[in-house]
């Protein structure tokens, strides 16, 4: 559907939208909160900050700003020196409890489902490019965009829900952003230390399927990546016991190398059984010298 803020020398890369039960009215408010000199932009903080990207109100917890207009700035951090990739966003267009238009995002738009439920809808569009170079990069950033942005909905929802002077936690967060690193060094282990197709190949395959999957389609939360975790583990185990029995150990064969002008007397049983017994005589002092039978 056409949005305010379309624009035909620009290409839209997504549309995403999300139900909220609170008013459109309740929604303005915490959206004109977008900016890293108000309340942030409602997404992973623990992320942003170490790529340089610092709100100043990052527990806001009450609308006190006062609406954006036309040619202000949406700060993307208060520290641009320190930002790994310094960006700002620059209100183009504005209609009050409807839409914000920013350059080098999209367009945000409300729309009322019922006196008590909004819709938030978002579009993005980028710069259309014929540089290979741009085009990658460009690919390369969409699924990290999408995480933020994805956030910063949900951010918004749970924000506008709980109403003000409440406080939201990101421990919720941190348990799903630390499930999914998990996830993907174990599959990673599984590849480098398994062997034969099934455990190095197929397996690991399957389960980077589903790391995308959760990633990118479930919701962000715990119980996904935690059970992800899970299925990898028992993965992990599985595929321990094909390699190294119940035990789950690798078990190694003992091997040795016998010269072949010796691999006769290996042959030969009774010899060797004379050897061995000679051997063991000698290591007990029994030596009988040439020329004494006894």
């Amino acid at each position: 559907m056409p949005l305010t803020g379309d624009d035909k020398n620009l290409e839209i890369t997504s549309t995403r939208a999300i139900s909220i039960n609170a008013t459109k009215s309740d929604v303005w408010k915490w959206l004109m909160q977008l900016g890293a000199d108000r309340a942030g932009f409602y997404s992973y903080e623990f992320i942003e900050k170490p790529l340089g990207y610092v709100n100043q109100n990052e527990d806001l917890r009450e609308p006190q700003f006062k609406d954006l207009q036309v040619g202000d700035m949406v700060r993307g951090s208060i520290q641009e020196e320190q930002s790994i990739i310094p960006y700002n966003f620059k209100v183009l267009s504005i209609k009050p409890e409807e839409t914000l238009v920013l350059e080098n995002w999209g367009t945000f738009l409300l729309e009322s489902i019922n006196s008590q439920q909004t819709r938030l809808v978002v579009r993005t569009q980028t710069t259309r490019s014929k540089n290979l170079q741009e085009k990658f990069a460009h690919y390369i950033a969409i699924p990290f965009h999408f995480i933020m942005e994805r956030r910063t909905l949900i951010g918004i929802k749970a924000r506008a829900e709980a109403g003000e002077n409440i406080r939201l936690s990101q421990t919720s967060d941190i348990i799903w952003f630390l499930g999914m690193v998990l996830s993907a060094l174990s599959i990673f282990i599984l590849i480098v230390i398994r062997r034969g197709i099934l455990s190095s190949f197929f397996i690991p395959t399957i389960l980077s399927v589903c790391w995308l999957f959760t990633l990118l389609l479930l919701p962000p939360v715990p119980l996904c990546s935690i059970g992800l975790l899970l299925v990898v583990c028992i993965c992990y185990r599985i595929t321990s016991k094909k390699c190294g029995g119940a035990s789950g150990r690798i078990i190694l064969e003992p091997y040795a190398e016998i010269p072949v002008r010796e691999k006769w007397l290996f042959d030969n049983k009774t010899a060797l059984k004379k050897v061995t017994k000679g051997l063991e005589d000698s290591r007990k002092g029994h030596v009988v010298k040439p020329g004494n039978s006894g």
